[in-house]
């Protein structure tokens, strides 16, 4: 099948619609990122910090610290961003105006 081969058709078929490759290595490999709240003391070590992580999302009480985006895995860099502060996680996921919003900016970068 042509749409494992082709990097933008994989891509528009796992996002439902056309995807513009990052504009700073030309990737198509992008996926959202939506940082949640995660008070830390500043020594834990990476396991405590997962553990959190994990609790707080399957619990349904992860605060979103406020930029949701797409980023490229390749490059790493960040698209423009939609400011989620104070919404939770869940709620976040769930909202399709959230999505095609953070879809649109990624592709009028």
């Amino acid at each position: 099948m042509d749409i494992f081969r082709d990097p933008a058709k994989r891509a528009e078929w796992v996002y439902g619609q056309k995807m513009s490759p990052c504009p700073k290595c030309g990737s198509y490999d992008m996926f959202p990122q939506m940082p949640i709240v995660i008070n830390r003391d500043g020594d834990e070590a990476p396991e405590n910090v997962v553990s959190r992580w994990a609790k707080l999302t399957a619990s349904g009480e992860a605060v979103l610290q406020g930029p949701c985006y797409y980023m490229c895995r390749s490059c790493l860099h960040n698209g423009p961003a939609v400011n989620c502060a104070g919404r939770s996680a869940e709620e976040a996921r769930k909202d399709p105006e959230l999505n095609r919003e953070m879809k649109r900016l990624w592709n009028s970068q």
